[in-house]
């Protein structure tokens, strides 16, 4: 079936490979992001399943190579902690591929810091599915940023990850790494939907006011389907709001 669909509208390659659109939102979205990497914050990009995290992500990394002002450094370990998370700065980081990762804390630390002076240039460490971390993970992270800034470096940490992400870190035990972090939200699909439900309403109750006194079955039948669009716009903002606060508990989320 999705080969007709292609063949039909002339497609010549997948939809999601097809290449990134960029709405006004998301330039806004990702000059907001990258300003805070360039000031080294910890950084939280939250959305649900399908809201474009990993996207925004490889469109990040993909700018700021270019750029060529920070070094993109990448988690790709399935094993998230912060050893593991660590691990991937010296791989990215390291001009010698035949990386030795010391396994003693101290001396791991303080190589760490030569690595970032001897890039000479900021760090930014990009980690996808970051809902997965602990709180001790996170606290990490959080130590790590300041190891580096204690040798004379930068360090930015960008975390992606379901709403759960956000809710985490606005528990009152995450109080010292939360409001160090800037969290940007991902509405996806729902927010889309949101504002094309808006702009129905507005226009269905503006062909009410035009056909007051003239057509009186044509006014009803927009009052109510207006009625009826605004309940599902309110059903709407109220799932928005449960996702962006991580408190939206059906399965998947």
């Amino acid at each position: 079936m999705r080969v007709e669909v292609m063949e039909h509208y002339g497609l010549t390659r997948p939809i999601d490979q097809a290449g990134y659109y960029e709405t006004a939102h998301h330039k806004q979205l990702l000059k907001d992001i990258r300003g805070a990497i360039h000031e080294g914050r910890l950084v939280a990009v939250c959305g649900v399943v399908g809201s474009g995290k990993t996207v925004t992500l490889r469109r990040l990394q993909q700018q700021l190579t270019e750029e060529n002002k920070i070094i993109v450094a990448r988690s790709l370990s399935v094993e998230k902690h912060t050893i593991r998370l660590a691990s991937a700065l010296f791989y990215d980081l390291a001009p010698d591929r035949q990386v030795q990762i010391p396994k003693q804390g101290e001396r791991r630390e303080r190589e760490l810091q030569e690595l970032v002076k001897k890039g000479k240039r900021p760090v930014a460490l990009f980690v996808d599915e970051a809902h997965d971390l602990n709180g001790n993970t996170l606290t990490g992270l959080k130590r790590l940023m300041e190891v580096v800034v204690d040798g004379g470096g930068r360090l930015s940490v960008v975390l992606a990850g379901h709403p759960k992400l956000r809710n985490d870190l606005r528990r009152p035990t995450m109080e010292e790494i939360g409001y160090r972090t800037d969290i940007f939200t991902l509405d996806g699909i729902a927010g889309s939907q949101r504002n094309k439900l808006r702009t129905m309403s507005a226009k269905l109750k503006e062909m009410s006011c035009e056909w007051d006194g003239l057509s009186g079955w044509l006014e009803t039948e927009s009052e109510q389907l207006a009625e009826s669009i605004d309940r599902h716009l309110e059903a709407l903002e109220d799932q928005i709001r449960e996702w962006s606060e991580g408190t939206d508990n059906r399965e998947g989320y």
